[in-house]
């Protein structure tokens, strides 16, 4: 089977610094659940942690699209149910980054339906 992977994908300048080994984020209830219920094809959420410059962000031209700073991903599957309304504050590992060698774990995972 061909891996396969649903992302979504959140922009921040705002992400701060990292407190045990995670990030905190904020992210709409129905994000949230679309996120976390289990489907065929996995879903991860990437944050993108941007330059505070907003001329920094990113490099498009016809060879290459370069986004500045980094980006890190993570699994809301089987999460619970929450009582917010509006929004839930998820936890990003800090060590899930969203790189060429993460993107290749990732899609393997995906092969094997490893994604957690």
């Amino acid at each position: 089977m061909r891996p396969c992977l649903d992302v979504q994908l959140k922009a921040t300048v705002n992400l701060g610094e990292q407190v045990d080994g995670s990030f905190r984020f904020p992210l709409k209830r129905r994000n949230y659940d679309l996120l976390r219920v289990s489907t065929m094809v996995p879903r991860i959420l990437v944050i993108l942690d941007l330059p505070k410059e907003e001329a920094m962000w990113l490099t498009a031209t016809a060879e290459e699209l370069v986004l500045r700073r980094r980006a890190f991903w993570a699994s809301l599957a089987g999460l619970p149910d929450t009582g917010n309304k509006e929004s839930v504050t998820v936890s990003i590992q800090a060590n899930n980054l969203f790189d060429v060698g993460g993107l290749k774990a990732l899609m393997e995972q995906s092969r094997t339906g490893a994604i957690t």
